[in-house]
């Protein structure tokens, strides 16, 4: 058997948790606007996240347009995407007023948060992780058909 094979088989639980969320971001909810797969967008979001949770300076358009070498109209319109739908909000800095900040809205951590405990669930029902965050269902009921009752249990009533 090759190295490889032999590596992915010694943690095999660890990746069928992350082949499962490529499955669902890739293929069930590719099409879903109220779910994030684009990696982009989902890079953008975390950042934008991590960046408030440790009260660092948030990110910009320039700083993505650098981070992902993607070009100005591809960005932009990507980080408008994320407006429009509710993930982020536009900040004039009151340093330069050139510079907008992009700040994740109450939508997004509350989305990134279910995840993220959804994902601890899931590591916990593999036996991976003692943690659990009771109440919340693991990732693997993440589905098409359980989608709407999670979002209406566990998210905001304007978040759909």
């Amino acid at each position: 058997m090759c190295y490889a094979c032999n590596v992915l088989n010694m943690h095999s639980k660890m990746f069928e948790f992350s082949y499962h969320e490529l499955s669902l971001l890739v293929t069930q909810f590719q099409k879903d606007k109220s779910v994030i797969t684009n990696i982009h967008e989902r890079f953008i979001l975390y950042e934008a996240a991590h960046r408030q949770l440790h009260n660092h300076q948030p990110i910009t358009i320039k700083w993505v347009e650098q981070t992902l070498k993607l070009s100005f109209p591809k960005v932009y319109n990507t980080i408008q995407g994320l407006v429009k739908k509710g993930y982020l909000t536009r900040q004039v800095s009151s340093a330069d007023k050139r510079i907008k900040f992009l700040l994740p809205t109450h939508k997004a951590l509350d989305g990134i948060k279910l995840f993220e405990e959804m994902k601890l669930n899931e590591l916990n029902l593999l036996g991976l992780t003692s943690e659990l965050i009771k109440g919340v269902p693991p990732m693997s009921e993440f589905n098409e058909a359980s989608r709407d009752r999670i979002q209406k249990d566990f998210l905001s009533p304007d978040w759909g």
